[in-house]
């Protein structure tokens, strides 16, 4: 009873109050952006939502209960029946996406995630030398989920294993500048469809790699390998047929499809900025109840809150989220048992990552990837992950001063 004593007092309330709030803030976000919906089935949405919550509670309380040791010594077990499920439902599921059981349907990627970083931080757990092997190995634990998510296919959350990936290496301890050399063949191919761009970047490289003091091997290595992304790129954007160029442009400038591609995004900004300050009133945007914005109350939550609570509101939101990640990051930080402060970083990396890209999505800043916000968006699945997530960064917090 004292140990449990002890560790309820070491839980963060603020974190999980926090997280609460958000959860019961969605449910009534969904109801105002499905309200008056002609369909019966979108109507209740928010009342399957509630539902998902309330089951959510008890996986979050299992994940606060048990002891990181579990967690630590079933890592890989977890991570094997994660990637188990994800070649099920490639071959069994309902669009390549969602597994049924009974009434029931599940994204077994939102599950993929936690388990991916739980996979990391436990290879790194009892590695603290990171050699060019180790940190290969780090990339084929992500690389295997994120094909087989890319496969069904899902791009967006197939990028979030790339954003577990870089900041539990850089918490494992890789130098920043080696983090930036294995960002580099991306970095290239984004810049080298402009010369000045491109031209920048090469300059940035040589003066990282003079920095790094690389051996005379590696740094021409490196050199050669982003000269030839960079003399690559042009030519083989020059072989794609117009329709593909127009394809890959319209996702990135949505502008250039106002009817097609790039509606939803077009139709975010409309509600977003037409919500103003204090925004039009509960219930009252116009965008959602016409109908004029589609997946309003999934991936594109976030318009309804701007649209109908205004900047305010939105700031609110982003504040919330805000606190979520620092509180996540504090506890990584100070925990001592090396595989906490790893799963830490994962999960905090998690939620940073769907934020970023759902609100930047919404006021298109960033292309549609399809990935919803954490706690607000529609969907059993993903509510059930997020609330697991924090469940396990409450774990931590609470066992902090643990070896």
């Amino acid at each position: 009873m004292a140990r449990t004593r002890e560790l309820l007092r070491n839980l963060d309330i603020p974190l999980l109050v926090v997280t609460l709030l958000l959860v019961g803030f969605g449910i009534v976000m969904i109801y105002s952006a499905t309200y008056g919906s002609g369909a019966a089935g979108v109507r209740e949405l928010y009342r399957k939502q509630a539902l998902w919550a309330f089951l959510s509670l008890g996986v979050m309380a299992g994940a606060i209960a048990l002891p990181n040791k579990v967690f630590n010594g079933f890592a890989y077990l977890i991570y094997g029946f994660a990637i188990l499920l994800l070649i099920v439902t490639l071959s069994l599921g309902v669009k390549g996406r969602w597994l049924a059981i009974g009434p029931f349907s599940f994204q077994s990627s939102e599950f993929a995630k936690i388990a991916t970083a739980m996979a990391l931080a436990r290879y790194l757990f009892g590695r603290k030398q990171l050699t060019p092997g180790r940190v290969m190995t780090c990339f084929v634990i992500c690389l295997l989920p994120m094909l087989l998510v890319a496969k069904q296919p899902d791009l967006g959350t197939s990028l979030v294993f790339a954003a577990i990936l870089f900041p539990v290496l850089y918490q494992a301890g890789l130098r920043p500048l080696y983090l930036f050399f294995i960002l580099t063949p991306l970095i290239n191919v984004l810049c080298a469809f402009w010369w000045v761009s491109w031209g920048i970047f090469i300059v940035v490289l040589l003066i990282a790699i003079y920095l790094s003091r690389h051996s005379f091997a590696t740094a021409v290595f490196l050199i050669a390998v982003n000269l030839g992304i960079g003399i690559a790129v042009p030519v083989l954007w020059g072989r794609l047929q117009k329709y593909q160029q127009e394809r890959i442009l319209s996702f990135l400038d949505p502008n250039r499809d106002p009817l097609g591609a790039g509606y939803q995004v077009i139709q975010s900004k409309v509600a977003i900025g037409s919500g103003r300050i204090f925004g039009k009133g509960f219930l009252q945007g116009t965008q959602t109840k016409l109908a004029f914005l589609p997946k309003q109350h999934t991936d594109f939550i976030f318009s309804v809150v701007g649209e109908e609570l205004g900047f305010l509101g939105a700031m609110s939101v982003l504040l919330a989220f805000l606190f979520i990640i620092w509180r996540g990051i504090r506890i990584a930080t100070s925990t001592k048992n090396r595989f906490a402060s790893l799963l830490a970083v994962g999960l905090v990396s998690i939620i940073a990552f769907h934020v970023f890209v759902n609100t930047g999505m919404a006021m298109g800043i960033l292309p549609v990837t399809g990935l919803p916000l954490p706690f607000l968006s529609y969907g059993g699945s993903f509510l059930m992950t997020s609330m697991l997530l924090v469940g396990l960064l409450l774990n931590v917090g609470m066992r902090q001063h643990e070896y």
